[in-house]
């Protein structure tokens, strides 16, 4: 996908400065001993860092490459103080609270680090190095990158790359000093065992430096002075470690008068920066030459930076300035700007599919409306017109035809009684017999549905059991009792007849009643008269 991150393999590494209107980048790639080979050297002018990774990305294709940012000094500030009395992993919040009143910018949302000098050279109190890039340049420099679908591996500032620069001239556990000079300004670092001790900014412009003799020797004597005045504060704050040299670089357009002056002027043993010693240039071929004789100061901080992937500095605590909840911390493969344009891509294609279908949806229903009028057009005129002769003579027929189907139906049902009898329904019967019930009389009529049962018990409460036992009979399965009527024998013998009751079942309802045979027996039984006087009232 063309929105993708690139990824890296850490064999390619390429940093990149701006440095007013003007970008600087160089690719640095590491043989399998170590040494640190130069593929090329890019400069380009461009106004802001998003324009000057444009014209980088258009240039030389970094696909698989690291990428490293060093920082302007407009975009990041550094701090020295005492090392704050917490924890090691709570410096970053206690410094952001210290920090607060010495800068002009919300320390609470801005990227920082911090590095803690080493104790061992320090005279008195452990101190800390703190460096904050304001979220508004992070933002900046962020978005740049992930504008084209790349990512940062790290971004970095000119101290820590100028430092990485003298550690290599470092000799046993003396201290090492580097002097570099640059287009608004020069910067001096020291360093012992590969560590930030102490940095300064000099304010002196490439221009003087290299301009007639006068001006020049006007510059560096001001430079020496700062110089002098440096190395005389690292003495008494880092009385434990002593100074062996200190490392010039000197810019295109110097020659090496300008060390000579220096030397004069300067107490320490000074030495011109030799980049072939610790470079392999021969790529470059004549710009590899103008290198060696003099370097630019955003060129080293380039290559100071792309030292950090030297196997010598795998231990050495490197500055990362990268916010981890930001996009650039969590290097997603999908970048968040273009990923973002594709995604309004999708919506602007998916609003415009709505639109369309919408339109489509409109002269659908248009249609719909047409045909809905057309149809009680239609039934306005059939309700006008009376129906012929024809279909009145169709309905009558078909009427007379449901009637005849059911006296068809209902001469079946009596054909399928008479060829039955009375057979069945008397072996029911005979088989279920129920002590203190007695049947006295059967009649059948028609399909049989109409059934009369008549008989005589002694115990009433007794009735509803005997239905029940009925009904597992198959001939009076499903059979439903409609009508109950139940009344006491009278007799002239009051002793003998006093708790006989008549009852009659029949099949169908000649009044309103029950169609229920238990429940029906069971209201009838309630219903009974208790003896013969509550009959006769």
């Amino acid at each position: 996908m063309f929105f993708r991150r690139q990824s890296h393999d850490g064999s390619q590494w390429v940093a990149m400065i701006q440095d007013g209107s003007t970008v600087y980048a160089t690719q640095v790639a590491y043989t399998a001993e170590g040494r640190p080979c130069v593929q090329w050297v890019w400069r380009a002018q461009a106004e802001g860092v998003a324009a000057g990774l444009r014209a980088l990305q258009a240039a030389k294709k970094l696909k698989g490459c690291s990428l490293i940012g060093v920082l302007n000094r407009l975009h990041y500030r550094m701090l020295a103080t005492d090392t704050p009395d917490v924890p090691r992993q709570d410096w970053r919040d206690a410094m952001r609270w210290h920090l607060k009143e010495q800068v002009d910018f919300p320390v609470d949302d801005a990227v920082l680090d911090v590095l803690e000098v080493p104790q061992s050279t320090l005279r008195s109190n452990s101190a800390v190095m703190t460096f904050l890039v304001p979220r508004a340049d992070y933002t900046e420099v962020e978005l740049a990158a992930d504008d084209l679908g790349l990512g940062w591996t790290a971004l970095d500032v000119p101290e820590i790359a100028l430092r990485n620069l003298s550690a290599l001239s470092e000799t046993d556990d003396k201290a090492h000093a580097l002097m570099v000079f640059g287009e608004d300004h020069g910067m001096l670092v020291i360093t012992c065992k590969g560590e930030l001790l102490m940095a300064r900014h000099i304010e002196v412009t490439l221009s003087a430096v290299t301009g007639d003799e006068e001006v020049r020797g006007a510059a560096l004597s001001r430079a020496a002075l700062e110089i002098l005045r440096t190395v005389d504060t690292f003495e008494r704050m880092h009385s434990q470690v002593n100074l062996s040299g200190l490392t010039v670089a000197l810019p295109p357009g110097c020659g090496p008068e300008a060390l000579e002056m220096l030397s004069e002027l300067i107490y320490v043993p000074l030495q011109p920066l030799d980049l072939s010693a610790w470079f392999d240039l021969d790529k470059l071929t004549e710009q590899g030459v103008d290198m060696s004789q003099g370097v630019t100061f955003s060129e080293l901080c380039l290559l100071g930076a792309l030292l950090r992937a030297h196997p010598n500095f795998a231990e050495r605590v490197q500055l990362q300035l990268l916010d981890p909840n930001s996009v650039l911390g969590q290097s997603p493969p999908w970048g968040a700007v273009l990923g973002v344009r594709v995604g309004g891509g999708v919506l602007a294609v998916a609003t415009a599919a709505g639109l369309g279908l919408q339109a489509v949806a409109g002269a659908y229903n248009m249609q719909a409306k047409q045909t809905e009028q057309e149809i009680n057009t239609l039934r306005i005129a059939a309700a006008a017109n009376p129906p012929s002769p024809t279909v009145k003579e169709l309905e009558s027929l078909r009427q007379k035809e449901a009637q005849q189907r059911q006296v068809q139906d209902a001469l079946q049902g009596s054909m399928a009684w008479a060829s039955q009898g009375y057979s069945d329904y008397l072996m029911a019967l005979g088989r279920q017999t129920y002590a203190g019930v007695w049947l006295t009389g059967l009649s059948v009529r028609g399909d049989g549905r109409d059934i009369v049962l008549t008989g005589r018990t002694n115990n009433v409460s007794a009735l509803p059991n005997y239905l029940q036992k009925l009904a597992q009979e198959e001939r009076f399965k499903g059979r439903r009792f409609a009508q109950m009527e139940m009344v006491s024998v009278e007799s002239s013998d009051d002793a003998s007849s006093n708790d006989i009751v008549q009852f009659t079942l029949k099949g169908l309802r000649h009044d309103v009643g029950d169609t229920t045979t238990r429940e029906a027996a069971l209201r009838a039984v309630g219903k009974l008269p208790d003896n013969k006087e509550a009959q006769k009232k």
